[in-house]
């Protein structure tokens, strides 16, 4: 009996110490002085309040992004006796704009009651170096600002900390209106140590692309955004404790959002007209042929090697087409391309190689072949053109040829055609008779030896297809199929799907297309209603491969890319 008396003196304190205590509601922020691109904490704390607080943060969302919140926190506290209880709103900020901005009073309901918070100013600075600020940011840096259609922007991005972390997640940027490669993938941070105004910082590079405008005009590129897990000392301690031996043994792990700046990359046209024979190359190139001989004899295998060399939009763009003699059959080129993977500019070499198959003798002169460019340090279009090439065929007898692949491994010559098999009757022997066994055998076997390579010859002749010629006539096929699949529901998937079927059909060495390097293959080769569905198709699914789709939209797409690839596909 007296200790359940006890209990209920307890409980009785404790409510009347809430009771006793004061309701308030403020507001608060975790830093007043920020750069743009800095996160911060802002918090509304309600007093010995019974229900948890609910407010509008609307008002903020015009100066401020919210990255995170609102997280709730409830805490209980006793001081000389008396009990002082907290409920705690919290959220991650971003400052959406620079200058002083203030945070106004926000209407906050607890139960039937109406309280407002204490107004906050903080202030934004741009100019100010994140350096100068924060202890964690991202630096997102270009090699340039301003470039030419198709010009190579470089872009870096570096995580610089003043405290121990590990990266939690990382999302990458994204943009309209680029082709990119990746000239650093992803990777696990890995940090050297620097100086930024004198103070020390660990910096890791994270993400580096090449990127080739397609379009001209000021294009954005999104930030990259990272939540780090970052270690930091305790503010809590003092006396004995606050001393830097003690300070390494007692840390917290705070989670942290950081964000890049937005880029703005302005793209300018061409300083003149292109010539007619401009494919979309800009760099600095090279070109050169080869023949792997200069003496052949009719009916054998020539291969002819075209190489471009440099530095720009490499596989980006496509070749004019090679004039060859009309006496040589000429089979689709095999293509390649190598990258110097040591260097921030995308450079390399692109390689084709061409069968040709001579069929009649003489002497052959295979005309130069030339690339025109756009050079963005001289400003101007420049040509690069290789040299002639001489080739002797000798008349050495008609022999068939079987065509099987697309290198010289892969032509087979075939044996002489049987001129005469004998028809006469084969007098037999009796099975029981040991010398027919003796004699047939030998007999069926050499036949059967003479025979197999010429109808095995023919029966590869037959078959025998050059594999990116069998990928081109099924390219229709295999762009329906993946359409029809439950997957093909975004705009990126669709315009994958499109330049696939475009890639296979065109012979294009690229694996990454974009509108315009579609129109420059496409033109002249389909209408232009045609061609202008085509781009309007590939620039939609472009512009708006990061948006939410509609499945209405999703299904009008597609029906959109099927019915066109159907129409152009009659055409090849």
């Amino acid at each position: 009996m007296l200790n359940r008396f006890k209990t209920s003196m307890l409980i009785i304190h404790i409510f009347s110490s809430l009771l006793s205590g004061q309701i308030s509601v403020s507001a608060s922020v975790d830093a007043n002085k920020l750069s743009k691109s800095e996160t911060f904490g802002f918090k509304i704390t309600a007093l010995n309040v019974d229900e948890s607080p609910s407010v509008d943060i609307g008002p903020l969302s015009a100066a401020f992004k919210v990255i995170s919140g609102p997280t709730q926190q409830t805490s209980i506290q006793w001081i000389n006796g008396s009990m002082t209880s907290s409920r705690t709103l919290a959220w991650t900020l971003l400052p959406r704009k620079s200058g002083k901005i203030n945070i106004p009073s926000l209407k906050v309901r607890v139960g039937a009651n109406l309280f407002s918070t204490n107004p906050i100013g903080v202030f934004i600075d741009k100019d100010l170096g994140r350096a100068q600020v924060s202890n964690l940011f991202i630096e997102a840096k270009p090699n340039k600002e301003t470039i030419y259609l198709g010009e190579q922007v470089t872009i870096s991005y570096r995580l610089y900390t003043r405290n121990n972390l590990s990266v939690e997640s990382i999302e990458y940027p994204k943009s309209v209106g680029f082709w990119s490669e990746d000239l650093l993938p992803a990777r696990a941070a890995r940090f050297n140590n620097t100086q930024i105004n004198g103070i020390n910082y660990k910096v890791a590079t994270l993400f580096k692309s090449a990127m080739f405008p397609t379009q001209t005009g000021t294009l954005d590129i999104s930030p990259m955004t990272a939540i780090c897990n970052v270690e930091t000392s305790s503010r809590k301690r003092g006396g004995v404790f606050n001393d830097p031996f003690f300070n390494s043994m007692f840390k917290e792990t705070q989670r942290k959002f950081i964000e890049s700046d937005t880029l703005s990359i302005t793209v300018i046209p061409y300083p003149e007209t292109p010539p007619a024979d401009f494919t979309g190359a800009v760099g600095d190139f090279s070109i050169n042929s080869r023949l792997d001989t200069s003496n052949a004899n009719v009916n054998e295998a020539v291969t002819f090697y075209l190489t471009i060399k440099g530095t720009g939009n490499l596989n980006q763009f496509k070749i004019n087409q090679l004039n060859f003699p009309q006496s040589m059959e000429v089979f689709p080129p095999k293509s390649s391309f190598s990258r110097d993977e040591f260097r921030d500019q995308i450079t390399g070499e692109q390689k084709f190689e061409y069968i040709l198959i001579p069929r009649q003798p003489g002497s052959f002169q295979l005309s130069p072949v030339s690339i025109t460019f756009f050079n963005p340090i001289k400003k101007q279009f420049m040509t690069s053109k290789s040299k002639p090439l001489n080739l002797l065929v000798d008349d050495n007898g008609n022999r068939d040829i079987a065509y099987s692949g697309n290198r010289k491994e892969d032509i087979n010559i075939i044996a002489e055609d049987i001129r005469f098999i004998k028809t006469n009757k084969i007098k037999t022997f009796s099975k029981s008779s040991p010398l027919s066994l003796w004699i047939l055998s030998p007999y069926f076997i050499s036949v059967a030896l003479f025979l197999f390579p010429a109808t095995l010859g023919r029966f590869t002749q037959i078959r025998s297809s050059n594999s990116e010629e069998r990928i081109s006539k099924n390219a229709l096929r295999v762009a329906l199929k993946d359409l029809n699949k439950k997957d093909s529901e975004n705009l990126s998937h669709l315009s994958i799907i499109m330049y696939k079927y475009f890639k296979s059909k065109l012979f294009l060495s690229s694996e990454n297309l974009d509108p315009r390097i579609l129109e420059n293959n496409l033109k002249g080769r389909i209408s232009s209603d045609q061609l202008n569905r085509v781009i309007s198709i590939a620039n939609e699914c472009d512009a708006n491969r990061f948006s939410p789709l509609s499945s209405t939209s999703a299904l009008k797409t597609r029906n959109d890319i099927s019915a066109i690839l159907i129409e152009i596909d009659k055409l090849f």
